[in-house]
């Protein structure tokens, strides 16, 4: 196959990976979520908290419910079977009976993937949050301890 065909059906896949990351976490669905990653993966909220493995990383999708998450600006750069990703997250937060959706941040996702069994799979994922971790992580109700 031509690099060139195989670098963009690379970068199609691993924005694939990216909407269901999104999907999967506004659905609270953890084990789908966590499936996303390498079973040693890493989710590493700077200034927060680093969840590593699956169990660690589906139990926070899993108890984080009633947020929207939305990617924009993704920039791939894939080399072998190795790749980074940087993108912007805006989040919101749904009020309780869903009739509002109030804008709590952005952050900056830096992400490193890997090629496993012929599927990219998250490896680390960065998210560097935009204003102060712990008072983003409050306002969305998630819990990092």
């Amino acid at each position: 196959m031509d690099d060139r065909l195989q670098y963009l059906l690379d970068v199609h896949e691993i924005r694939e990976v990216s909407v269901l990351y999104n999907r999967y976490a506004d659905a609270c669905d953890g084990e789908n979520f966590a499936a996303l990653f390498t079973e040693d993966g890493e989710f590493d909220i700077v200034g927060a908290r680093t969840f590593h493995g699956r169990d660690e990383i589906g139990a926070v999708a899993a108890g984080s419910t009633g947020i929207l998450h939305i990617a924009v600006d993704s920039m791939i750069e894939v080399v072998g079977d190795t790749a980074t990703q940087t993108s912007k997250l805006i989040v919101g937060k749904f009020s309780p009976d869903r009739t509002t959706l109030d804008l709590i941040g952005t952050t900056t996702m830096r992400d490193v993937f890997v090629r496993q069994d012929g599927r990219w799979r998250i490896k680390r994922r960065q998210s560097h949050l935009d204003t102060d971790p712990a008072a983003t992580l409050a306002r969305l109700a998630v819990h990092t301890a």
